[in-house]
């Protein structure tokens, strides 16, 4: 009998036995693909267009190390096959300007504003300006890459470092474009007219190359919402990104190039091994004995060497690398010499447009007023003070230089002609009490500007005229009293050049009043409060 809980036997011998498990196999995974034909620098712009808040394009510049030039970097694009609308390089656009809108041009019958947008976007077009290789402070990119400096950049090391600011500096660009103390460039006054009128520069960094890009910001949006910290943190992100994406190219392609023919390399050394087998048979595996016979030779041969040869070796090998080092330094040195010799060749800037009559009249009119009562107050306290005291005249005159042929200036603004002077002459007047021997008494007249020019530059505030008082002040012939009346100087000045400059249609002075607009904004929100 069988017992109640069914048979003993081993379940290969049962009927009802279930079937082996199979034998596992490796997963099966899918490789990563990238998307044939389209470059990763084009897919990096298109992501970070339409995630961008008020930004109608934007363009990419990198800085040429050997020529000392800004390079625009062009989409590799194929444009037969009609993938894309619009330029492949200069403006990378996401919408059309809406001065130069075709809605917009037939509502207001503005024809200018639509002929600037096909000279910069169409390549068929006769007059169509090409982004041409410029040097800093030439045109937009030189202006904005002068302004944020060569080497003011985080690079790509700034992500997500909370402490980097995300601060984005616009620029009115058709104040550069109308500003006399800017070089005359042609693509600068046409994307003025364009509807480009506002675009800022932000530089990036990944290895040796350096560059920017420049984002070109919708005039007529919400300005809240464009400098909001999320849009402008998004812009500084896509600024190292894209920057990233364009430094990737060079190598991709070498690697490319470099994968082809190691490949080819590789399908040849393969061929001929297979015939040289097929042709000799077994020889290759004596060769192969004899070669292993040579190599168990030669590392005897090498065990055996004295500990002379070794240092002897290692001397050719430090000789080698300083060899190696010198020559990559002469390298380095001859690239900066001939960098050097081009810039000091020039250009291509050409020559700045000069003023018209009236407005040259203007000047005359604004000189001849200020002046008239700068002049007749130093011949009144010159006169009361029994030539004790004097108002300095020739910084002065540096100023209405300013404020009348280069209104627009960041250097003719009453804030820095303002507190330039305060700065420079104090610093002037400190630098007299060094007790400076007799026969060294000059070099004032040589420390003063030295400390003053480069501080200014630094505080945001250069402003040529106090350069030039700060010569004339630190030469110990006007003190403290001089200072006081030299500022009321400036402010009768500025006076002047507010009341004089806005009388004419085609000057605004000054740009900004900076603090007052920050003092009304405290008192709104005080009140919101």
């Amino acid at each position: 009998m069988e017992p109640q809980g069914g048979s003993r036997l081993p379940k290969t011998a049962r009927n009802d036995a279930p079937a082996p498990a199979p034998v596992p196999t490796a997963p099966s995974i899918e490789p990563i693909v990238p998307v044939p034909h389209v470059d990763v620098l084009t897919q990096t712009v298109a992501i970070s267009l339409k995630n961008l808040y008020g930004i109608y394009g934007i363009e990419i510049w990198y800085f040429n190390e050997g020529t000392g030039r800004l390079e625009n970097i062009a989409l590799d694009i194929d444009e037969e096959q009609g993938e894309r609308r619009g330029p492949t390089e200069g403006l990378l656009l996401k919408r059309v300007t809406q001065d130069a809108d075709e809605i917009n041009r037939k509502y207001w019958r503005v024809e200018e504003p639509q002929l600037a947008f096909k000279k910069l976007t169409d390549k068929s077009h006769s007059a169509y300006l090409a982004p041409d290789p410029v040097g800093p402070g030439f045109g937009l990119p030189g202006a904005l890459w002068s302004q944020i400096g060569l080497y003011a950049t985080n690079g790509i090391n700034g992500i997500g470092n909370s402490a980097v600011s995300h601060n984005v500096y616009w620029r009115e660009v058709d104040e550069l474009a109308n500003d006399p103390d800017q070089p005359y460039d042609e693509r600068l006054q046409t994307l003025a007219k364009a509807g480009f009128t506002r675009a800022a520069g932000i530089p990036f960094q990944v290895k040796n190359f350096r560059g920017m890009v420049i984002y070109f910001a919708n005039p007529h949006g919400d300005p809240a919402n464009l400098n909001c910290q999320v849009n402008l943190r998004m812009i500084h992100h896509s600024s190292q990104l894209i920057g990233a994406a364009a430094a990737f190219r060079a190598p991709q392609k070498e690697s490319e190039t470099f994968l082809r023919h190691n490949m080819d390399q590789t399908w040849r050394r393969v061929k001929t091994k297979i015939l040289t087998i097929m042709r000799f048979g077994g020889s290759l595996q004596a060769k192969k004995r004899d070669e292993l016979e040579v190599s168990s030779d030669r590392q005897k041969v090498r065990r055996r060497r004295s500990s002379i040869e070794r240092v002897h070796e290692f001397s050719l090998r430090v000789r080698k690398d300083f060899k190696k080092t010198a020559l990559q330094v002469k390298n380095d040195f001859q690239t900066k010499v001939n960098r050097w010799y081009t810039k000091m060749h020039g250009g291509n800037a050409g020559v700045p447009p000069s003023f018209t009559w009236t407005q040259t009249l203007w000047t005359f009119v604004g000189v001849l007023v200020t002046h008239t009562i700068l002049s007749r107050l130093n011949y009144f306290i010159v006169t009361e003070s029994a030539d004790k005291l004097s108002l300095v005249l020739a910084p002065l005159g540096a100023l209405t230089t300013l404020q009348y042929n280069l209104t627009p200036a960041p250097a003719s603004q009453p804030r820095v002609a303002f507190f330039a002077q305060v700065f420079a002459i104090t610093i002037a007047n400190l630098i007299s009490y060094i007790p400076f021997p007799a026969s060294a008494a000059w070099f004032r007249t040589a420390l003063a500007p030295a400390i003053v020019i480069p501080l200014m530059a630094k505080l945001g505030i250069t402003h040529p005229p106090a350069g030039a008082a700060a010569i004339v002040f630190a030469g110990m012939k006007f003190q403290w009293a001089h200072f006081g009346i030299f500022l009321c100087g400036v402010s009768i000045t500025i006076i002047n050049a507010v009341l004089i400059n806005n009388m004419s249609d085609k000057r605004q002075y000054p740009t900004s009043w900076p603090y007052l607009r920050r003092a009304k904004a405290k008192v709104a929100l005080c009140k919101d409060d």
